[in-house]
């Protein structure tokens, strides 16, 4: 498949023009093309997400699809806040999005609500190992920063890689997490570039659970 251009006209399987391409959602893990936003045109009054799987083919200037622009009416609306922004520097060209995963901390609700409501949700403890995408030691973590929802937004690590000294790691690039590991998408170089002690002032500790 050619390379997907941002801005691209979107054609269905019916020859209508659905849209345009506004940006590509790609897998953290290993870079692939996982969907693209379609940015709304006359047929649709919302931006729709399009897996990659129901485009046909790709050229210059024009992505044309497998399914009819009645079947891509049907499609999930895009909604911000199931997506991210990658870290600087990560992805050269703008345009990429991550998909979002929800992360909490352990200590403000209660795990069985969280795993009923999004079995997908990422459970974050003090304490955890930390590890990158190559799945070297970063450290473990000292303590969490949530929002009003209990959502972890960022968490501070010590020691391992960073010899000691403290470190604030962005959520965002959290991809999974069980009782006894945490798991980065990104590697150590890459992490070394987005996180630092300064971030540490800005984030804002978890209060304790009542």
């Amino acid at each position: 498949m050619n390379e997907i251009e941002l801005g691209a006209d979107i054609i269905g399987s019916d020859g209508e023009k659905v849209g345009m391409v506004d940006s590509l959602v790609i897998e953290p893990q290993n870079g692939t093309i996982q969907s693209i936003v379609v940015r709304k045109g006359f047929f649709f009054p919302t931006d729709k997400i399009l897996p990659i799987a129901m485009i046909a083919n790709v050229a210059e200037n024009v992505v044309t699809l497998s399914a009819s622009s009645t079947e891509i009416e049907e499609l999930t609306e895009y909604m911000d806040t199931e997506y991210v922004m990658p870290p600087a520097g990560y992805y050269g060209a703008p345009g990429y999005m991550w998909p979002s995963t929800q992360i909490y901390n352990s200590d403000l609700l209660v795990d069985e609500q969280i795993r009923e409501r999004m079995p997908n949700a990422v459970i974050l403890s003090e304490g955890t190992l930390v590890v990158d995408t190559e799945g070297d030691d970063v450290g473990r973590i000292t303590e969490l920063y949530s929002d009003d929802q209990g959502r972890v937004i960022g968490v501070k690590v010590e020691e391992g890689f960073f010899r000691h000294h403290e470190h604030y790691i962005p959520a965002h690039v959290i991809t999974s997490a069980d009782d006894n590991l945490v798991r980065l998408s990104v590697d150590k170089g890459t992490l070394e570039s987005i996180t630092g002690p300064e971030d540490l002032r800005a984030a804002r500790p978890s209060m304790p659970a009542r």
